[in-house]
This record gives structure tokens, C-alpha cells and sequence, in this order.
């Protein structure tokens, strides 16, 4: 919402704004503040050209989506999820969230543990992630077990590759997923709670500045104006 209130900001002022006093600071163009030269060509640009700039953005939009929504942008943006640094705290901890309580749950009700690694693979909407759900399940045919399957996995943490192990050996494999889910959903609760609270500062700062920027780009040149008048 933030976001777009500031876009809607800038672009009334840009249109509506601006062009009002294209004429009267056209007697010092060239002393004119570098920033309020900027936006009195951006001014110009959305003005008559506004109809082109929109066909641009939404091709551009669209062009993403497809991207997207292929095999190949698909398994990159889940890359990204696991991998980029402001995000990978969060996805990583969601999918092991999600996994984890399917299988624990499934378990503690008779479910087979392939099935479950199945319906887990289900649950979990990433490309990489179920990768690695594979990976489990084809080791888990071959005789090795979950454990080996976890540990080979680069983004699974030891704690929970040693707890899984330890589950394994000891019969208690549902009830130590269980723990390790509710962990992870204490984990996740807390870090998009420490997001939310981060990011709305942030925003109103951005906004903040935005607008001082405006408004700045505008009252200098008046500043100029009457001085030289005086």
C-alpha cells in the first residue's frame, strides 16, 4: 500500500504539478537544481508520452510472468528463494515448516514413509526443494534411509540432519519432526514479525524522502526566482 501511495504521489506531481511551472522556470534553465531539471524531462516524458510507457510496462510485466512461469524461470526464482540473502532465511525455514509437519503428522498416523515424503512434495511449492525431496525418497528405496538424504542436502541445518538421524535410529522419527516443526513455525513467526516491523520504517523513510526530493525540486527554483527578482 505504502508503495503504491508513493508511485501515485510522484506521478500526480509529475504530471499535474510540474508542468505548471514549466513556463516560469524557463527564464533560468540553466541554473536550475540538476534534480529538478530531471524531473521536469520526466515531467515531459509521462506527459506526452504516457500511453507508450504503459504499453511498455505491461509488456514488460507480462514478459516477466511468462518467464516466470516457465520451467526455466520458475527453477531460478526457487533458486533465488533459497539462495538470496534477505530471503532465504525465511523460505528455508517455510519449507521445512511445511515438510516437516507433513511428514511428522503423517507418520504419527500410519502413513507410510513414502507416501508421506509423496504428499510432502505435494505441499512444498518449490522446484528445488522437491528436488531434494526426491533425492530423499530415491535413498529412502535404496535401503539408506531419511537421515543420509537430509545431510546430503547443502541447505538443511546440521541440527536437523542430527535430530532426523538421531529419530531414525531411536523409533521417534514423527515425534522429533513434530518438535522440529514447531520449532521452525516459532523461527518463522518471529522472523517475518522482525520484517514487518523493519520494513515500515523503511518505507515511510523512502517516502519521505521522495517527496522531500519533489518538494525541494520545485521551492529552490522559486527561491532563485525571487532573488533574482529582488
Amino acid at each position: 500500500f505504502l508503495l503504491v501511495f508513493a508511485l501515485g504521489v510522484v506521478v500526480f506531481v509529475l504530471v499535474v504539478v510540474f508542468p505548471k511551472f514549466e513556463d516560469l522556470f524557463a527564464g533560468i534553465g540553466d541554473r536550475l537544481p540538476v534534480t529538478t531539471r530531471v524531473l521536469l524531462d520526466l515531467s515531459e516524458l509521462l506527459s506526452q508520452h504516457w500511453l507508450m510507457l504503459l504499453t511498455v510496462m505491461a509488456a514488460t510485466v507480462l514478459l516477466v510472468f511468462q518467464f516466470l512461469r516457465s520451467d526455466t524461470g520458475g527453477r531460478l526464482l526457487d533458486q533465488a528463494k533459497l539462495r538470496w540473502v534477505p530471503f532465504r532465511g525465511i523460505f528455508r525455514r517455510l519449507y521445512l515448516l511445511q515438510s516437516l509437519r507433513v511428514l511428522g503428522l503423517s507418520l504419527r498416523n500410519g502413513v507410510g514413509i513414502l507416501d508421506a515424503l509423496h504428499a510432502t512434495r505435494d505441499v512444498v511449492r518449490n522446484r528445488v526443494f522437491n528436488a531434494f525431496i526426491d533425492n530423499v525418497e530415491q535413498r529412502v528405496r535404496n535401503g539408506e534411509g531419511i537421515g543420509p538424504g537430509f545431510d546430503a542436502a547443502g541447505f538443511i541445518p546440521p541440527m536437523v540432519v542430527e535430530m532426523i538421524k538421531t529419530g531414525e535410529e531411536t523409533g521417534n522419527l514423527d515425534r522429533v519432526m513434530g518438535r522440529l516443526a514447531d520449532h521452525y513455525e516459532r523461527e518463522l513467526t518471529a522472523r517475518l514479525e522482525a520484517v514487518s516491523r523493519m520494513a515500515e520504517p523503511l518505507m515511510l523513510l523512502i517516502m519521505g524522502g521522495v517527496i522531500g526530493l519533489l518538494v525541494s525540486s520545485l521551492i529552490l527554483p522559486i527561491f532563485q526566482l525571487s532573488r533574482a527578482v529582488g
